[in-house]
């Protein structure tokens, strides 16, 4: 039987109108993970070499190429910043000290990495690699790190945290290399997890901690922290995406006190929690990605790694392994 669906022709059945990829880890029997790439619910590849400890925490795909950003340790347990282009991967750090890629990005053929080096003193630097060309952005005085990247025209935004001498945590945000403190004295612990930019606003999504030192999941616009979160509860925002006029958040939640349960995976839409079918707690909602009018949210319940859409389940691992997806990616098939 011949169909006729969005303008193409198939036959039998609809032809797929997009590629979801998604990136993470997946653990062998000897309780080493990987770095894994997956398309559509299907292992793509294997990023890290065999039998070396490595993760894959972001990804981008642009026309043709996917890229990988992650770690991978060396055998006297290095950790080194990882680029993969196409299963191809390039060492951002050398193996003298301590790194890691945290985000991806690519903007006019320009690939962008954020993520951290330890210096020599063993201070974690936050850094961002244009091209594989090193740039710090904090001073190594304080541990720092660079979790998010977002390149807009000329604009280069970076999310991250860094801890200062009295031993609090900041969010930070980069704007082209200058820092800019998103908390305040009120909330001393902090940090920023993803940045996003969209109709000449500045989204970062992250965590402050309250009085009790339970996390709020907060999202700053231009600056300005609003926490989404339940009172009262633990939580922590992991992604943002804007899809305007509407602001997504990935991230998780968990009841404390005498109604303390196991963490739930959480995606927020304008604010507001929206429900979504979980069948094994614990659950973290790592990444969300938005194309036309569907929703994808890329995580994990339990040892599950699952991506949904719409808020119900559409590709996940084996009930019989241990995986995470960390970053998820949609593209048009054209």
């Amino acid at each position: 039987m011949v169909l006729v669906f969005a303008g193409l022709v198939v036959f039998g059945k609809k032809k797929p109108l997009y590629d979801v990829y998604a990136v993470g880890e997946e653990f062998d029997p000897d309780g080493t993970s990987v770095a894994m790439l997956w398309k559509n619910g299907e292992p793509l590849m294997r990023l890290s070499e065999l039998g070396a400890k490595a993760g894959a925490n972001s990804l981008f795909v642009s026309g043709l190429d996917v890229f990988v950003a992650g770690f991978e340790q060396t055998e006297e347990g290095t950790s080194i910043a990882m680029l993969w282009k196409n299963g191809q991967g390039m060492a951002l750090s050398d193996e003298a000290r301590d790194g890691c890629a945290n985000s991806v990005f690519v903007e006019s053929e320009n690939v962008y990495v954020a993520g951290y080096v330890n210096d020599e003193k063993g201070i974690s630097v936050a850094t961002l690699w244009i091209n594989s060309k090193a740039f710090s952005l904090s001073k190594g005085r304080f541990p720092a790190s660079a979790n998010s990247v977002f390149v807009l025209g000329e604009n280069v935004y970076v999310a991250g945290s860094e801890t200062s001498g009295k031993a609090t945590e900041a969010a930070m945000l980069w704007t082209n290399g200058a820092g800019y403190m998103l908390n305040d004295e009120s909330s001393p612990q902090a940090s920023a997890r993803s940045v996003f930019v969209s109709g000449g606003d500045v989204y970062v999504a992250g965590s402050e901690k309250d009085k009790y030192g339970q996390g709020m999941a907060t999202i700053w616009v231009n600056g300005e922290a609003a926490s989404i979160s339940t009172d009262g509860s633990d939580a922590g925002a992991y992604n943002i995406f804007v899809s305007a006029p509407n602001v997504y958040v990935a991230g998780f939640e968990a009841s404390v006190g005498a109604a303390q349960q196991a963490p739930e995976g959480v995606l927020w839409v304008n604010g507001y929690a929206q429900p979504y079918k979980v069948e094994q707690p614990p659950a973290y909602f790592y990444s969300v990605f938005v194309l036309g009018p569907d929703v994808f949210v890329a995580g994990r319940e339990g040892n599950i790694a699952t991506v949904w859409k719409n808020g119900k389940p559409l590709h996940h691992t084996s009930k019989d392994g241990i995986a995470s997806f960390n970053s998820v990616f949609v593209q048009p098939i054209r």
